[in-house]
């Protein structure tokens, strides 16, 4: 742990020492990779304007714009992309950029796009874009890379990031910069002038189930960010790291480049299968930081015992620790592994609540008010060691400030799971729980 003035979570002081355990951490985790995806060194990024996103519509109104305005390139990672209406306006604008002359690179999971397959894709390809299949479940669908060297058949790694990233403008980041409070659909504002980036991430996959259905009315549960600056830049570079890793086609991406558009500090951290895990070892190291509260939206929660013991000394020794979990999960062996394992979390002081309204499908951590995570990383041994997964970690009690005010309002809809109703299960249940958790290195 950091002591003193390094213990203050987000202080100057405190970033230059995280830093600089975490580039220890990733040249050890570079040793124990046979392909490593990162690009370059885990640093805070200055200069960025940003703001979280509660309503997936609003989402899918910024990824469209963002695509329409992009004049140079278009790179776009995700899990789920259903083939459904908006998995077809998202699409749909991805061939607009195309015909209009934009590079654009679509990477989705084999697993994730299953529902969609290649012939919904076909339009883009058509147009002139670039459509990566990451990992096919089928082994007949690989292809020769590279120099010759055949792609590797790893069924059971799944590439479960959620990322946009385009060129823009200073006007449009400017015009999202002063009129934006959270919920307003995108600027009409100028898309001429110096040349910036914009980065859309979260949890959110594509489809209606996360940004077409209303609040209330069937929309899963789930976060968003949208991000203007420099560190939109270092997104691509991300993206370009993944293109390269699932052997996109051999394009050259024109540069993305953005001078200083807000004041935020934010860590993009990636994450890919291995022994070692950049992401794992982040969230339990600001863990162990936390002196007043902790706050942790979850939809797959299942601990390694690493964060178990975290969570367990966090409760002990501030006055708050909170997990949000969801009542009906929609994987439900999953929600099984996850109960045998609060037991211990439980006796700790930890304070559980079950998310009783829609489908909880967040991946979001606040410690002391002051750094927010938000990403495609669940807790879970699948998310640390089988997937490839993408969060930021942004810096400033001002950002993290409505978001806990949601976290707020979404505990008013949840109902407290004590010990106590962990203790009285009935038998048959503790049997299944206990069943499912000897797989939980899976889940």
């Amino acid at each position: 742990m950091l002591k003193g003035r390094e213990s203050k979570l987000g202080s100057p002081a405190w970033r230059a020492a995280f830093e600089r355990k975490l580039a220890r951490q990733a040249r050890l985790a570079k040793l124990t990779q046979w392909r490593n995806v990162s690009a370059g060194e885990p640093r805070f990024v200055g200069g960025n304007h940003g703001f979280y996103l509660h309503d997936g519509r609003d989402q899918l109104a910024w990824i469209v714009a963002a695509i329409d305005q992009a004049k140079k390139r278009v790179d776009f990672e995700m899990y789920i992309f259903e083939p459904d209406d908006v998995g077809r306006a998202v699409l749909d604008a991805l061939v607009r950029a195309a015909k209009r002359g934009a590079l654009v690179r679509l990477l989705v999971d084999s697993v994730g796009a299953g529902n969609a397959g290649p012939d919904f894709f076909q339009p883009l390809v058509d147009a002139g874009g670039h459509l990566v299949e990451f990992n096919p479940v089928r082994p007949w669908r690989l292809k020769m890379s590279r120099l010759g060297r055949t792609q590797a058949w790893q069924p059971n790694q799944r590439d479960h990031r959620k990322l946009v990233v385009c060129d823009t403008t200073v006007g449009f980041a400017r015009a999202a910069s002063s009129s934006h409070d959270g919920t307003e659909s995108p600027p009409e504002g100028p898309r001429e002038g110096e040349e910036s980036a914009i980065a859309i991430t979260g949890g959110r996959n594509v489809g209606d189930d996360y940004m077409g259905k209303p609040l209330g009315k069937g929309q899963w549960r789930d976060c968003g960010v949208i991000l203007f600056g420099p560190v939109a830049v270092q997104l691509g570079a991300m993206f370009d790291a993944m293109w390269e890793h699932g052997d996109g086609a051999d394009v050259t991406a024109p540069a993305l480049a953005s001078p200083p558009v807000g004041t935020l500090a934010v860590l993009p951290l990636g994450s890919q299968p291995g022994f070692m895990n950049l992401l794992h070892w982040s969230l339990s190291r600001m863990a162990a930081g936390v002196q007043r509260e902790l706050r942790i939206s979850c939809a797959y929660f299942v601990p390694t015992t690493r964060w178990r013991r975290a969570l367990a000394g966090v409760a002990r020794r501030s006055a708050s620790c909170k997990v949000i979990i969801p009542l009906h999960n929609d994987v439900p062996i999953v929600a099984a592994a996850s109960r045998h394992l609060l037991g211990g979390i439980l006796r700790a002081g930890v304070e559980v609540y079950r998310y009783a309204a829609e489908t909880l499908h967040d991946k979001t951590y606040i410690y002391d008010g002051a750094i927010t995570v938000l990403g495609s990383s669940n807790l879970d041994q699948r998310s640390f060691k089988l997937n490839y997964e993408l969060s930021v970690i942004i810096l400033g009690e001002p950002f993290a400030a409505p978001i806990i005010e949601w976290f707020e309002a979404d505990l008013a809809l949840s109902e407290r799971y004590t010990l106590a109703l962990w203790r009285e299960r009935p038998l048959w249940e503790k049997v299944v729980d206990w069943f499912w958790s000897l797989f939980r290195g899976q889940l």
